[in-house]
């Protein structure tokens, strides 16, 4: 520790040393040199005294007051209120400064506001200085009441240039420091600092330095709560009186350091107890009455909700009686609805049936002939007296078997038109088309045209109505061989196919096409394929693909038409999902 004297009495003229204090905030030969013009005129006006001038840091300038070890003490205006409040010491002077007491933030990057600080790291020497750390405290928080929350202080300790330092050296992304102190600084080591700049600053108009913050008033003198009236009066007398060098006036108004130490509670502001409640209202004054105007408007919009609830339910109530009537009329709508459909399904089975009524009479005749035909040849060998029981036996067989034949096509046929509701089961597709085979074998044998059955083996089943699907197939069977009327008979030819088909859109399916060799279909009738009422046929009433097409589409699936690549003709694809892999 450097103690600085500047005249030693003689023994026998020397009285009790006077020890004075002063806040190091940049080095001890900094401050002892910054003070000894004070010290110089002390040692002039009491020469009776052995005057010492003791350097401390903030930490150790509290302790020797509170330990008594010092009669005056010398610091900046924030840490005067907390000397005052603690240990009661009192100002005698105010330095009459030509530098602003202020800080200034300097960085070696650009900031556009206050804001920008948020996230970054802040160097400071302590967080109890007040120009290093308090004053700018008190901007941040004006900036933003959470801002100085959010900002990582780096710590650095005394001197204050190691806050600089540390911006220098990266630990850091801007720094607080004393007013006037980065010029000080630069003068005296510009290759070291002079990358620094003060940003977020004004020029003071008295010392032309940058400050970032408001100025508050100057450094004051203070006595101890032990040091003599007379002694602080000779001591305040001798400073009031200096005509050079730090120059003193008498104690100013300090308010605006107790407003920063009020809004920040530090100090004598400190909260150490429980929050009365004015405080309580104090400091969350904006708070409660932005809770009081949202309770006042919440009062007001419950009321206002309550009545328009009542409202709206009355208004619901009657609402609801009126949808419970629509869906009531809706469900008895769809209920014909479907009736109809069904109506329509069956009509449709009776007309693929009434087209094939001659085939269908032809394969029934052909049994029923072979019928008679045996039991006619029966009676004439028994007129005969030839009919012996192997004979018999034989005819009586064919009898059945024929017999056999004609109700499996009476089955078929009251089970196709037979009407029932819609059952969904699990369904082999190419034992369907086979199925459709034995219905659709007399027509197209009657009309020339050769059936090729293309179907893929180990198919998954598709889940539907066998029924619903027998109609489809059949239909478009009658629709390609009404199709080959006009095709010469060694080219009527019609080839049903079923395959796998994934579509890239609804997942896994099967595919079941006919394809014609007959004379096609227009443009403007490929645009209204399957278009209810809408047929080429010159006594056809255009339902038929109609409702194929909308019993595939209940069951998920597509009914689509393509002109083949390979020749003449239509081919027509039904499309099913088979919801897995199979």
């Amino acid at each position: 520790m450097l103690i600085l004297t500047t005249g030693i009495p003689c023994a026998e003229e020397a009285g009790p040393p006077l020890r004075i204090a002063v806040l190091d905030y940049s080095g001890s030969e900094h401050a002892l040199t910054d003070w000894r013009p004070t010290l110089s005129a002390l040692e002039i006006a009491l020469p009776e005294h052995m005057i010492e001038l003791v350097p401390r840091d903030i930490h150790g300038l509290e302790a020797a007051v509170a330990g008594g070890e010092v009669d005056f003490v010398i610091t900046n205006p924030g840490n005067y209120a907390e000397l005052e409040y603690r240990y009661h010491v009192s100002r005698i002077a105010t330095a009459e400064e030509d530098l602003p007491i202020a800080s200034t933030l300097v960085s070696t990057e650009a900031f556009q506001d206050l804001g920008d600080l948020a996230g970054k790291r802040v160097a400071v020497v302590a967080t109890e200085a007040f120009g290093g750390f308090q004053v700018i405290w008190r901007e941040l928080a004006a900036a933003g009441k959470t801002l100085p929350e959010r900002v990582d202080w780096v710590v650095t300790g005394y001197p204050m240039p190691s806050a600089a330092d540390a911006v220098l050296e990266g630990r850091a992304d801007a720094a607080v420091l004393r007013a006037c102190l980065l010029e000080e600084l630069q003068r005296s080591h510009a290759q070291t600092y002079g990358a620094l700049n003060a940003v977020l600053a004004e020029t003071d108009p008295v010392s032309g330095c940058a400050v970032s913050s408001r100025v508050y008033p100057g450094w004051p003198i203070a006595k101890m709560p032990l040091t003599s009236q007379e002694l602080a009066k000779q001591v305040a007398v001798a400073l009031l009186q200096m005509q050079e060098g730090n120059l003193w006036t008498v104690p100013v108004d300090y308010q605006p350091v107790h407003d920063l130490l009020r809004e920040l509670r530090i100090g004598p502001y400190a909260r150490t107890g429980p929050v009365s409640l004015a405080e309580f209202v104090a400091d969350y004054r904006d708070w409660l009455i932005g809770i009081a105007a949202a309770l006042f408007f919440w009062a007001i919009h419950s009321v206002r909700a309550e009545t328009l609830v009542r409202r709206r339910t009355r208004a619901l109530n009657a609402a609801n009686a009126g949808l419970k009537h629509e869906i009531s009329e809706r469900h008895r709508a769809e209920e014909a609805d479907r009736r109809h459909r069904r109506e329509l399904e069956h009509v449709a089975r009776l007309s693929i049936l009434g087209e094939m009524a001659s085939s269908i009479a032809h394969e029934l005749n052909q049994p029923l002939s072979a019928i008679s035909n045996y039991a006619q040849g029966c009676m004439m060998r028994l007129r005969a007296g030839r009919m012996d029981a192997a004979a018999m036996e034989q005819a009586a067989g064919e009898i059945a078997s024929q017999a056999d034949r004609a109700a499996l096509v009476i089955k078929r046929i009251r089970a196709f038109v037979r009407k029932r509701e819609t059952q969904m089961a699990p369904l082999d597709l190419g034992e369907l088309v086979r199925e459709c085979a034995a219905l659709f074998e007399a027509t197209t044998h009657r009309a020339g045209v050769r059936v090729e059955m293309l179907l893929a083996p180990d198919l998954p089943p598709v889940v539907a109505d066998r029924v619903q699907l027998q109609q489809v197939v059949l239909n478009l069977v009658q629709n390609a061989v009404d199709a080959m009327a006009a095709t010469p008979p060694d080219d009527r030819r019609l080839v049903i196919r079923t395959t796998r088909a994934p579509d890239p859109a609804r997942g896994d399916g099967l595919a079941l096409s006919v394809r014609d060799r007959g004379a096609g279909m227009a443009a403007d009738a490929m645009d209204r394929f399957a278009e209810p009422f809408y047929t080429t046929k010159a006594e056809g009433i255009g339902l038929g693909l109609a409702l194929s097409r909308s019993i595939v589409e209940a069951h998920d699936g597509t009914l689509r038409a393509v002109r083949p690549e390979d020749g003449p003709g239509l081919r027509v694809t039904l499309w099913l999902p088979t919801g897995g892999d199979g």
